[in-house]
Order: structure tokens, then sequence, then C-alpha cells
């Protein structure tokens, strides 16, 4: 695989992401109705939202270093 298919995958793989974290609260509905995970979702749905931006961050900063390789 060439620097620059690595690159389009990981900048796919964040759009993908974007989407995720957009529709997360609505992903979680049918979790939030449900009285014996009461509490629980908020906790899960904050860890959702740093783990999806923390490797959001991480494929960015490996797309940085991919442009400098090709430079």
């Amino acid at each position: 695989m060439g620097i620059d298919e690595a690159i389009k995958k990981l900048e796919v793989s964040n759009q993908g992401i974007n989407v995720i974290l957009e529709n997360l609260d609505e992903q979680l509905t049918d979790l939030r109705s449900d009285p014996r995970l009461e509490g629980l979702v908020d906790d899960l749905e904050n860890l959702f939202y740093a783990y999806l931006k923390t490797w959001i961050k991480s494929n960015t900063e490996i797309i940085d270093i991919l442009n400098k390789e090709k430079k």
C-alpha cells in the first residue's frame, strides 16, 4: 500500500468516525430506555466519545506524518 492510499484510508476512517460521533446520542437511545442501565449510559456515551475522539486524533497525527514523508 502506498502512502497516498494509506492517507486516503485514514481520511475515510475519520469521516466514518465523525458520522458515528454525530449520531452517538441517537444510537444509545434504546439503551437509555432500559431501566437496568439507568445512570450507566451517560458514562458509556462519554467513554465512546473519548475513544472516538482519540481515534480521530491518532489518525490525523499519522496522516500528518505520512504527508511529511511524501515530501
